[in-house]
Formats: C-alpha cells, structure tokens, sequence
C-alpha cells in the first residue's frame, strides 16, 4: 500500500465528486429544464435533489460497507451472487458508452465559437484526450486540482445566483400545467444531475478512513443540492428575456460582465472533464475488477487502469464517428446512458435493501428503487428491452 499522503481526505474526496457530479449537469439541465417546463423546473428540481440527497447517503453506506476497485458491485455480489454483480457492471458499463460522450458533445459546444472551423465531434475528440492524459495522473494529485476548480466554479455559481435573487423586482410566481408524460420526461433528463453518486464507491480504496468518504458524501450532497436550487431560482425569478431561450451565460453576466462567456466556456471544459475523469476512470477501474480478459486488467505503476481505459477509449471514438455520421444525437445520448445509469441504481437500490438493518436508509432504498423504476419507464423503448433482455440473460444464466 502507498503511504497516507497519496490517499483522498475528506476535502479531496469531495473535490473529486463536488465537480463532477455538478459537471455537465449544471451547464445543461437548468436552462433546458425551464425552457421545458417553465416555473415548474422548481417543483421537479426540489424531487430529483431530495432522492438525490437520500441516493447519496444510501450509496455512501454502501461503498463504505464493502471497499475495493469494484464499488457497490462487490455489494450486490454479496446480496444477490456474482451473476447480479455482473449485470449490474454491464449496466454501468453501458451508460459510460453514451453518457461521457454526451459530457464530450457539451463541452464541444461551449468552446465552439472560438473554433468555427472545427467539427463538435473532433473537438469533442480532443477533450477526450486532454481527459486520457489526466487519467494517467495520481489520483490524490487529481483529487486536489478538482477541489481548487470545483471550489472556485461552486462560488461563481453561488454568487451569481444570490446576486440575481437579491436584486428579483417582483416575485411572480405561475405553474404552467404538465402531463403525465412530460413529467416523466423531465425526471428523466434531470435524472442525470444525481448520476455519479454509484460511482464513488470504486474510489473506497483511495480513503484513508471510512468517515471520509461518509463525511464527504453528506458535504457534497449539500453543497451540489444548495448549488442547483439558487441557480433554478435564479432562472425562474430573475429579471431575463421571457420570449426566448434561457441562456445559462445571463446569470453570470451581471458580475462578469464582458467575460462571462470565456468564464462559461472555460468552466464547461474543466467541469466536464471533471465528470469523464470521474465516471471513466470509475468504470476503467470497475472494468479491470471484473478481469474479463488480461488485458483489461492491466495497470500501470501508478495504479492506473490501463487496459480497461483503452479499451473505453476506443468505444467513445466509434460512439462519436456514430454522432458525427448523425446516427445518434445528444439528447439520445443523455436519454441512452440515463436509462442504463437508472437501471444500475435500482440494482444497487435493492442491494440495499437486502443488505441494510431495519431503519431510514432501508426504508429510503425500497421508495426509491420503486420511484426509479417508475422513471425508467419514461425512458427510450429501445433502451427498456436492452435492460429487460440483459436481466433476462442474467437470471437465466447459470
């Protein structure tokens, strides 16, 4: 084992998540979800933050009770067998086809009028790359950049938005009304603002203590939830345009001013990486766990996991030669890895159940994987049978 000083502490671990799990969430979901749904976007902000909150705290407890590359799968083997820890895996492993490469086409667009020229897909390319040769770094070293950057991005955020609440003229507040199925459809976009928490469990070997990684999840979950919410009231209450799209550049204008732009467009590239060295380098290492083949179980001397990330690597270019060739588009991408991402949540959501005394989190975990299963039904048909048949195969399998 390395010494202490390489391992995550209470401020780095939260770094690592605080970025990411805000990451393209906070550049993409509050704009889109108002121009959706309007003043609603409140009342479906305030639903996806409270599951998210309880999400997080049952996934922490989960990564805490069993520690190692393969996260909350080695406590699905635990409860269900090693076949479920397999689907479960695969489920994760599905979602990071589409989900990073959405991240990468986000990212893309935030710095595309600095390169006219340049294809979203190459640039996306080239953030791929930039996010390669950070997953080659030390974790603990990566854990402290992003808690700098996340810091300063939560404080933009927070400022910029207390700012426009501080100077609202007028509350005027007007729900518009929603079918059924555009409330589904929002939950399911808005959804992958809480994505991220399954993942923190691969990262339990890099803790020094275990209240670490409690103590860092409760402190994340706060300050994404309190990031989120002033940013929606800001948007629903601010004195903006309402005859055209929302853009997320007005709520830091008042402050930047002439440099908002640039500070959006940067801030999208560091969160954004922030999420792929989150997700990619979690499932690089859920990956190499599984030892599929000896080459995805590869590592370097700094604990990298080579093989799988190359592995990854080669599947995100074919994902976005399959976008470039308008195969498939963003709002497919973030539906596609959405539906997977749900699916992996309600297996770990019934790990623990099966795995948890009697109490709150028990109780939250059979709530939740019924509410997510309902959400799930508002996903991509195409998307439901993949899953149906992937658990079909599993509970046959002998």
């Amino acid at each position: 084992m390395s010494h202490n000083s390489n391992r995550l502490n209470t401020f780095t671990l939260s770094g690592l998540i605080i970025g990411p799990i805000l990451g393209s969430g906070l550049i993409l979901l509050p704009p889109l979800l108002y121009n959706m749904v309007g003043n609603f976007s409140l009342i479906i902000w305030a639903i996806i933050l409270t599951l998210g909150f309880i999400f997080a705290l049952i996934f922490g407890k989960l990564a805490v009770l069993y520690k190692g590359d393969g996260g909350v799968s080695l406590a699905t083997k635990e409860a269900m067998g090693k076949k479920y820890q397999l689907l479960t895996s695969f489920y994760l492993i599905c979602a990071v086809f589409f989900g990073p490469v959405a991240v990468l086409i986000i990212a893309a667009e935030f710095i595309k009028p600095y390169f006219p020229n340049v294809s979203l897909e190459l640039l996306g390319f080239f953030i791929y790359i930039l996010t390669y040769l950070f997953l080659l770094i030390k974790i603990n070293f990566l854990g402290k950049l992003m808690l700098i950057v996340s810091s300063v991005i939560t404080l933009i955020f927070l400022i910029s938005s207390i700012n426009i609440i501080l100077n609202i003229n007028n509350f005027h507040f007007t729900l518009p009304t929603l079918s059924i199925n555009e409330f589904g459809h929002s939950l399911i976009i808005v959804f992958w603002s809480i994505v991220g928490w399954e993942v923190i469990g691969n990262y339990s070997k890099e803790v020094e203590k275990t209240k670490t990684l409690t103590n860092a999840v409760k402190l994340s979950a706060i300050i994404i939830s309190l990031v989120y919410i002033l940013t929606a009231i800001a948007i629903c209450f601010g004195d903006f345009p309402k005859d055209e799209e929302f853009k997320l550049v007005w709520i830091i204008k008042p402050i930047f001013t002439d440099f908002s732009n640039a500070i959006l467009a940067t801030v999208s590239i560091i969160l954004c990486i922030g999420t792929l060295i989150l997700f990619v380098g979690g499932v690089a290492r859920l990956i190499s766990s599984l030892n599929l083949t000896t080459y995805t179980s590869k590592h370097l001397s700094n604990n990298t996991p080579i093989g799988a990330l190359n592995l990854l690597s080669i599947i995100y270019i074919i994902t976005l030669l399959l976008v470039y060739s308008k195969i498939l588009t963003l709002d497919n991408l973030v539906a596609f890895a959405d539906g997977f991402f749900i699916a992996n949540a309600i297996i770990g959501l019934i790990t623990a159940v099966i795995l948890f005394e009697k109490g709150f989190l028990k109780i939250s975990a059979i709530i939740l994987s019924i509410l997510f299963g309902i959400i799930l039904l508002f996903s991509n048909i195409f998307i439901i049978l993949v899953i149906f048949l992937l658990f079909l195969f599993t509970y046959l399998k002998k």
